[in-house]
């Protein structure tokens, strides 16, 4: 008997359809932490490049005054380039240099840059890491009036704005939430408080918006409390997600006669800045949705064994819960210190006190896991520090 080679046959992916590379390729270009993963895509083939950069186009981050060049190739007319990159452009990131008017740099120049190129974007982030120091010297301080009248375009889906400058207040919130349809909105920063979020979001987006995050990824500290999610929750009945991180939560805030049934599917609970939030504040707020609820993710600051035995499995087992992530940011407080660690030392210290305060929860027992796992019958993924507990799990 002969063996044969057995010849093996590749499908050519340029016989696919246009349609179906571009679906593939968006899910491996991802938009992530001021960075772009998968962008070498566009340098396979001309096809790949055709497919692929729009997506990679459709969230731009200029980083000033280095990156704000990109300017350049989107006042060049189409006919002179491959793509026309101008129409693709969704969602702008500004990482501005100051929070100032200057001819080199500086946000208000750049958010006119913005409204006159690109008029029709749906998506506008302000990241302002520049806690040491905004107008640098050398530009006039901006104004909330000033930013607003750049900022405040009715056509905008989703805002996020993460700044601890002056103009960055209640009144900024009350002037661009006027007469807008933000469905998703994100404010960081110490100088918007509940006031704002009471007096302005709510009664200007309560029926549009669908999102809201506070402090969750940002650089500033927030002052909001829980007073003004209850109210959120309450008044806003599209709200669907919702992430809280830095929130000054307290017992107190849920303490109430009255508590709202909200809509969310999916919430993300990072760290509170009240050492006065225990586990019958986190009953009081995880109730509120807890029949709703698709996905879950908790800072392992919040758990315990009572959390997961007494809180989680009594309040989910027999609702929609599909996700449960327990995730840690330990050293969320220690890096305000040290922003951008300027050593190596400093980088080893930052690891190891993350990997010294980790320790506090490496004592759940399997048992307990495959208990919330039994319990909670939804549960399609339980992942504790990015691990699926249940992946040996069989699931009906």
């Amino acid at each position: 008997m002969h063996l044969h080679a057995i010849e093996t046959k590749t499908f050519p992916l340029i016989n696919l359809p246009f349609d179906l590379i571009a679906n593939i390729l968006s899910f491996l270009i991802k938009h992530q932490n001021s960075k772009v993963h998968g962008s070498n895509l566009i340098f396979v083939n001309h096809l790949f490049a055709k497919a692929a950069i729009p997506y990679v186009w459709s969230h731009l981050y200029l980083k000033e005054p280095s990156q704000r060049n990109i300017f350049n190739i989107l006042q060049t007319p189409p006919s002179k380039l491959m793509f026309n990159y101008r129409t693709m452009v969704k969602t702008i990131t500004i990482c501005p240099i100051s929070i100032s008017n200057m001819k080199s740099g500086g946000l208000l120049r750049t958010l006119e840059l913005v409204q006159n190129i690109l008029p029709n974007i749906s998506g506008l982030h302000v990241e302002d890491s520049l806690s040491f120091c905004h107008v640098c010297h050398v530009g006039k301080e901006a104004t909330t009036e000033q930013v607003a009248d750049l900022i405040a375009m009715n056509h905008l889906d989703k805002l996020m704005l993460d700044s601890d400058h002056s103009a960055f207040n209640d009144d900024l919130l009350e002037i661009i939430t006027k007469d807008s349809h933000l469905k998703h909105m994100s404010i960081n920063g110490s100088n918007f408080t509940d006031d704002g979020v009471l007096n302005h979001v709510i009664p200007n987006l309560k029926n549009d918006l669908v999102e809201f995050s506070a402090g969750f990824g940002g650089m500033n500290p927030v002052s909001l409390t829980g007073n003004s999610i209850l109210a959120l929750l309450e008044y806003c009945p599209n709200i669907r997600r919702m992430s809280l991180d830095g929130v000054n939560l307290n017992d107190s805030d849920f303490a109430v006669d009255y508590l709202p049934s909200s809509q969310l599917e999916h919430l993300h609970l990072g760290k509170t800045c009240h050492q006065n939030f225990t586990t019958k504040g986190l009953l009081s707020l995880l109730t509120t949705c807890n029949k709703t609820l698709i996905s879950l993710v908790l800072d392992l600051d919040h758990l315990s064994q009572s959390v997961l035995q007494d809180i989680i499995i009594p309040l989910f087992q027999r609702q929609k819960l599909q996700e449960i992530h327990l995730v840690s940011e330990s050293w969320a407080e220690w890096i305000a210190y040290y922003p951008r660690p300027r050593y190596e030392q400093e980088v080893k210290a930052k690891e190891a006190m993350w990997r010294w305060k980790l320790k506090a929860y490496w004592g759940l027992s399997a048992d307990l896991i495959n208990l919330v796992g039994k319990k909670i019958s939804t549960l399609k993924v339980f992942s504790i520090l990015g691990e699926n507990h249940l992946k040996s799990f069989p699931r009906f």
